[in-house]
């Protein structure tokens, strides 16, 4: 109950407060001032306890790890590393995963890793019912450089001398057995794994690799050596006596010497002084040891087949184990004459008798007998629709001898699995259900499911069911081996068990499967919604029934068809993974939610893809990305086209550029013109720079020089004046102004510019008259002797195509493909203020090209612009559509859909409005580049040119 203030609850009302046992009653008063909860009542109602330590927080101690011994894993440092990439988890769980991190921290198990690593395995999340997770490393990959220790297990003969006339029995169990045991510092390494936290690396034993029970083994019987009466497989700890005082005895030194050695012991799972227990397929009595009633019951508990092929797969099973069993051929012959394809099906005494006497021969087979590790073993499973069935074989030579049959019926869950779930479930639980035969000994899986080879390969990438399982199993050293159907001995007893109520084999691995998908589920959106669409996609639906029945040979072009071994599903619901798949009609909205607070490409992505997938979504994600209108207006400026160099003119003098430097200290601008031939150059101090101004000087030099053909300046008032203009014409000079806001576009200039501004701020700095110092400058009366023309251009054009190279790379330049007619955006060359777009909101449309000069029009306005100004406007119909602003709206629905040509690059437009940025942000973008000095000895002035001597 929450405390208030009397006064809001009106006038005077009474009532009562419960809480646990405790129930009080309260009188509230109109207008009262004092607190509903007092100190008496709050702790009588159990919300306030007072006393030490009530509100302390207990810190996390390191977990008990056994003293004086450290383990070394052997490394084939031969094997090439593997650096693993980060498992995406889901965003609501990172909360949880880094609580887990912090707690393996605090207990000391892992260490953060500094730096680089060799070796990164992934992390692989995984649910509990109780709502926490489990956090397991995939060591799948650093196990294929772990070698074995080849440490040998011990048989369950060498046991038995020492269990005889044993009458009173204690199993121990151990807290995470493995995690006792310490890591040497030099192989921690190859245990690292990535998280979204950084790197880490375990400091004790783990589950995952693959020599941890031979390890074990080891440690262990080193620590309970001196002790009597006392025997462990594995983790798997027993102690024993013939009288109670003689096992309690033993089991006390068995206690003091796990207390010596700090090993930690889960009491509660221990067995404690019994008198009949189960120990690896044996049952240890008063009676004395007996074979496990459970390596039988299968067979015991076979049904009668009821079809024709059941039948035969009852008799491959005989005729595999047919060297043992006498008269063989009598036996089998009534079960033989009803499989036949000309005979009907019809199960009579004579075949029932058969079937019981073949019963009884395999139950007393004298393969049944006692398992051996230093036997070739092979593990045969199988799965039907109903029940998982295994025989545990070993070989001496070529011939096979049977360990134990096992079956279990499948659960109704578990019956709605795929097949290759089934048949992965069928490996999983056989090899746990043998788990004392098998841990640490080289065993062959065999399977009538041809997928399995692939899906449980190291590098293989599994549904989210079948990761769990294949993660169970990577301690193991298994090798996969497929054999047809009609030759797995293990098919009647997935057939013909006895299918009483069945328990769900891994319960908690659908609980994980339901966590994965309900945090998969993107918000503002619900299960039912996604089933629903689910039901109207065809290609959704049509993956679900072939992952149902394994058969996708009716939908090779099925766009999920690539992806097939790493689909599961949950009902109507798909999976990749632990990803899951969102129908075609839910996929817009899903990109709307994604895109909210407008991330970009990298961002959406990485929040997307962490939840859900479908077919190339990565590149709806791009679209939607590249046609959001409001991140186009904030985006970055395209890269640069590739530069346009200009051709070397065919003589001095025809080809010049101008420009203006300044305003100087003094308030003088520098005028300057330079010949694109020759680089010869003039220049003057202005204190006014109007036209008029400019022309004069200009006259003065043509008078010298002759006029040229042509003028290359920027858009100043001074040369996109009427009277310039003018002036131009009258003359027959070609007047060619560079795009607005675009000053490499007359780099030659820009260049002098930068060379001269360098010149005028050291004599500046100097204190001298930087007038004359400028003026220093090597002018046309040192100029001597001429170059060949041929020679100068053939230079000239290589080393333009070099710089061009050169450039274009290190400005990453990529062509653009905006047309006549393409709308776009203009970018926005002057901020009014930092939250100023990038790009205006105006749209405007190409009306000319020119190379990297285009001019755009809208709004009753024309504008020229260099081609990286400007960004075009996607209009591919098959992107999301996207509604843009208008004056009286951010989006307006009824606007045509936005999208993007993913071979366009952003480029940009000219303009008529006039542009005057300080001349001294010159580039050598594109200017002439490096090449011979062209000299010259002028003499006459022919035809109004100067012209070279001969």
């Amino acid at each position: 109950m929450e405390t208030q203030s009397c006064g809001i609850f009106g006038s005077d009302h009474q009532f009562k407060a419960y809480a646990g046992k405790a129930a009080l009653t309260i009188k509230v008063i109109e207008h009262g001032e004092q607190s509903l909860l007092g100190k008496d009542t709050a702790i009588k109602l159990g919300v306030l306890k007072l006393g030490i330590g009530i509100n302390h927080v207990e810190k996390l101690q390191p977990f008990n790890k056994i003293a004086g011994i450290k383990v070394n894993l052997s490394i084939d440092t031969t094997v090439r590393p593997i650096q693993q990439p980060l498992r995406r988890v889901p965003v609501a769980v990172e909360d949880r995963v880094e609580a887990k991190l912090n707690e393996a921290l605090a207990l000391d198990i892992i260490e953060p890793v500094i730096g680089p690593s060799a070796w990164i395995s992934p992390v692989v999340v995984v649910f509990k019912e109780n709502g926490d997770i489990r956090l397991c490393i995939d060591m799948r990959r650093a196990n294929t450089a772990i070698l074995r220790e080849n440490y040998p297990l011990p048989t369950f003969d060498s046991f038995m001398t020492r269990l005889q006339g044993a009458k009173f029995f204690s199993r121990l169990d151990l807290k995470n057995a493995y995690h006792q045991l310490e890591l040497e510092e030099e192989s921690r390494y190859i245990t690292t794994f990535i998280t979204s936290k950084g790197l880490f690396r375990y400091k004790r034993l783990l589950f995952g690799v693959n020599s941890a029970p031979e390890i074990f083994q080891r440690t262990m019987e080193s620590i309970l050596a001196p002790c009597k009466n006392a025997l462990n497989y594995l983790d798997d700890i027993i102690v024993f006596g013939a009288t109670a005082k003689e096992h309690d005895e033993y089991l006390q030194d068995v206690l003091n010497t796990f207390k010596n050695f700090n090993v930690a012991i889960n009491e509660d799972k221990c067995l404690w002084k019994v008198q009949n227990l189960k120990f690896l397929g044996h049952v240890l009595s008063t009676n004395g040891i007996s074979a496990d009633p459970d390596k039988i019951d299968s067979v015991l508990n076979f049904r009668a087949p009821n079809s024709r092929e059941e039948t035969r797969r009852f008799l491959g099973l005989v005729t595999y184990l047919g060297k043992f069993i006498p008269d063989l051929s009598d036996l089998v012959e009534p079960l033989r004459e009803i499989t036949k394809a000309n005979e009907k099906f019809i199960w009579t005494t004579r075949q029932n008798d058969a079937f019981l006497k073949l019963k009884e021969k395999l139950i007393a087979l004298p393969t049944l007998t006692y398992f051996s590790p230093k036997r070739r073993t092979r593990l045969i499973a199988d799965a039907s629709p109903v029940a998982l069935g295994a025989v545990l074989i070993q070989f001496t030579g070529d011939t096979p001898y049977v360990v134990s049959f096992a079956s279990k019926a499948l659960s109704e869950v578990e019956r709605r699995y795929s097949q290759t779930e089934k048949e992965s479930l069928a490996l999983v639980w056989a090899v746990e259900r043998f788990y004392y035969y098998l841990a640490g000994i080289q065993i062959e899986l065999e399977t009538d499911h041809k997928p399995l080879e692939a899906i449980f390969k190291p590098t293989s990438k599994p549904p989210a069911r079948i990761e769990r399982w294949v993660l169970r199993l990577q301690s193991f050293s298994l090798k996969i081996i497929y054999k047809a159907g009609k030759h797995n001995i293990a098919d009647s007893l997935s057939r013909l068990c006895n299918l009483d109520t069945a328990v769900t084999f891994d319960k908690p691995c659908e609980f994980s499967i339901c966590s994965i998908i309900e945090n998969s589920v993107p918000q503002a959106l619900t299960i039912l919604e996604i089933v629903h669409n689910n039901s109207k996609d065809d290609e959704i639906l049509q993956a679900v029934e072939c992952v149902n029945t394994e058969d996708w040979s009716t939908a090779t072009k099925n766009r999920y068809y690539p992806f097939r071994f790493e689909l599961s599903i949950l009902g109507n619901l798909l999976l990749r993974g632990t990803r899951l798949v969102i129908p075609a009609s839910l996929r817009q909205r899903v990109l709307d939610l994604g895109h909210e607070g407008h991330p970009g490409e990298t961002v959406m992505k990485r929040r997307i893809r962490s939840k859900i997938w479908w077919p190339l979504v990565d590149r709806d994600i791009e679209k939607y990305v590249k046609s959001c209108y409001e991140c186009m207006l904030v985006s970055r400026p395209i890269p640069p086209a590739p530069m346009k160099r200009r051709i070397m003119p065919d003589s001095p003098w025809a080809c010049v550029a101008m420009d203006l430097l300044g305003p100087l200290p003094n308030h003088d601008f520098v005028f300057v013109v330079i010949d694109y031939y020759s680089r010869y150059h003039e220049l003057k101090f202005m204190k006014k720079i109007t036209s008029t101004e400019i022309i004069d000087f200009l006259e003065e030099i043509f008078a010298r020089h002759g006029y040229p053909k042509s003028i290359t300046a920027d858009n100043g008032p001074q040369f996109v004046s009427e009277e310039f203009k003018t002036f131009c014409s009258t003359n027959n000079i070609d007047l060619m102004t560079s795009p607005p806001y675009w000053p490499q576009a007359n780099g030659e200039v820009e260049n002098l510019n930068r060379s001269l501004l360098k010149r005028l701020q050291i004599a500046h700095s100097q204190g001298l008259d930087y007038k004359k110092e400028i003026h220093k400058i090597p002018s046309l009366n040192d100029v001597e002797e001429n170059v060949i023309d041929s020679e100068a251009r053939d230079n000239d054009i290589v080393n333009k195509d070099k710089g061009k190279q050169r450039a274009d790379s290190d400005r990453n330049a990529v062509d653009c493909n905006i047309r006549v007619g393409d709308k776009v955006l203009m970018r926005n060359t002057v901020h009014s203020n930092k939250l100023s777009t990038t790009f205006g909101q105006t749209e405007y449309e190409v009306t000319e090209r020119k190379g990297n000069d285009v001019v755009i029009s809208g709004e009753g306005r024309v504008y020229r612009r260099n081609i990286t100004h400007v960004k075009k406007i996607p209009t591919d119909s098959s992107l999301p559509s996207l509604a843009r602003p208008t004056e009286t709206s951010v989006a307006d629905p009824e606007h045509h859909e936005l999208h993007h040509d993913p071979d366009a690059a952003d480029e940009g437009p000219l303009t008529n409005e006039s542009s005057s940025e300080p001349s001294s942000k010159s580039s050598n973008l594109d200017t002439g580049g490096s090449r011979p000095k062209v000299t010259m000895k002028l003499k006459k002035n022919r035809g109004g040119m100067w012209q070279p001597a001969e």
